[in-house]
């Protein structure tokens, strides 16, 4: 991948980011105050014995993407985090859960460009 399409693609996640958190916070499924820090160092994939499927993007994926794309790190090599996803947002309920699971898709193709 050359410079250019780096450039887009990195341009391209803070886009989803920005969006996954907009989405989130339209369905009142942010929360305002933290989990305890000891619930944010599960060693389980997506902390799911501590931490909500949402907690999870909004207290751990979201911020370490943004250091990742702000400090220009290298980008992980893949993501499959959608089937996931879809086991905890119901996609036919509403709206705002379909727009997250098609965000969550979207991230999921650009991380395993």
């Amino acid at each position: 991948m050359d410079a250019h399409e780096e450039h887009t693609r990195r341009e391209a996640l803070n886009v989803i980011i920005d969006r996954i958190e907009e989405t989130m916070r339209r369905a009142d499924a942010w929360d305002e105050e933290p989990p305890p820090p000891q619930l944010l160092r599960s060693k389980q994939p997506f902390c799911y014995d501590t931490l909500t499927f949402l907690q999870w993007v909004q207290w751990l994926m979201i911020p370490r993407m943004r250091q990742i794309l702000n400090n220009h790190e290298e980008l992980p090599e893949s993501s499959a985090i959608l089937p996931y996803a879809e086991e905890f947002v119901p996609g036919d309920v509403d709206a705002d859960a379909r727009e997250l699971l098609h965000l969550i898709e979207r991230f999921d193709e650009l991380i395993s460009r």
